[in-house]
């Protein structure tokens, strides 16, 4: 029985709780194996376009299972099951990335998390899952193997990867794309999200709404008025219809303290924050000026 079989088969029982758990813990083991330090090292490491793109190919072989992984676990998690989603994010956040050498390899060791919280948070929303996104995106990880502070996951992973963002311009195809690293997930994550979701053409759409829920959260948890800005950036920079930005910030609108992400929590359970925030990125965004 493959990954996906099991997984589906442990999932349609919440008496399989014990088991589902010990089936992802080994998953998770298996990949920290795969990507050890000693595996990835940071430290007298080349910094080269050949040795980036070796190393962006061997963390998504790495980061696979826990892939589908995830994504059927946002997808089809109730209950106590909801307690293994956050479990993934926090083994693989607290995992040894280095604390000193090339900073780039330090940085790039979020990528594969990364990949984990864009699959799990498209499949929550495919299935209006909004407990098991605010998981996705504020989820308490430890900051550093150093600095043990707890932080949202979104708080980490997501400045560590910007701050290496135009490194993904090495990729073919992508070099004068602006947000380069949001482009090649885009194009990366799609078939695993169509072979388990089958969510057709509504893919970009989802994307795109999980790119502005990150950055709206991570506005919310850190206080700043900025977002990681990925794909929807482009659209709502050129007004292009309903961009997905605008889109949500009138969903919340119209549905006041009804919308969904508001009743699980997001936000603070508070309309007028999420006005707030929205209202603020939404100004950053209308100001930038290098597209």
């Amino acid at each position: 029985m493959n990954i996906v079989e099991e997984m589906k088969e442990l999932l349609a029982d919440p008496k399989n709780r014990i088991r589902l758990d010990d089936y992802v813990t080994k998953y998770i083991k298996a990949f920290l194996a795969t990507t050890d330090i000693k595996h990835f090292p940071v430290q007298g490491a080349k910094v080269q376009k050949e040795d980036f793109l070796q190393r962006m190919q061997k963390y998504e072989e790495a980061v696979r299972d826990l892939q589908q992984i995830v994504i059927l676990l946002a997808r089809w998690e109730e209950g106590e099951q909801l307690s293994i989603l956050p479990k993934v994010f926090s083994r693989l956040a607290e995992a040894d990335k280095g604390s000193s050498g090339v900073t780039l390899w330090i940085d790039f060791g979020w990528y594969p998390i990364q990949i984990l919280m864009y699959s799990a948070g498209i499949a929550a929303l495919s299935a209006g899952k909004y407990d098991a996104l605010k998981l996705t995106l504020t989820t308490p990880v430890q900051k550093s193997s150093v600095e043990k502070e707890y932080l949202p996951i979104i708080a980490i992973v997501a400045p560590n990867l910007s701050d290496i963002n135009d490194t993904f311009k090495w990729i073919p195809g992508l070099e004068k794309n602006y947000v380069p690293r949001s482009e090649h997930l885009f194009q990366t994550l799609g078939p695993a999200l169509e072979e388990l979701l089958f969510v057709g053409k509504e893919y970009e759409r989802l994307f795109d709404e999980f790119e502005v829920y990150s950055a709206l959260v991570y506005a919310d948890v850190t206080g700043e008025n900025w977002g990681p800005i990925g794909r929807f950036g482009w659209k709502h920079s050129r007004g292009m219809g309903k961009n997905p930005f605008s889109r949500v910030v009138e969903e919340a609108k119209e549905k006041g303290g009804g919308w969904p992400p508001l009743q699980v929590g997001m936000f603070n359970g508070s309309s007028e924050r999420f006005l707030e925030i929205s209202e603020a990125l939404g100004q950053r965004f209308n100001e930038l000026s290098w597209w």
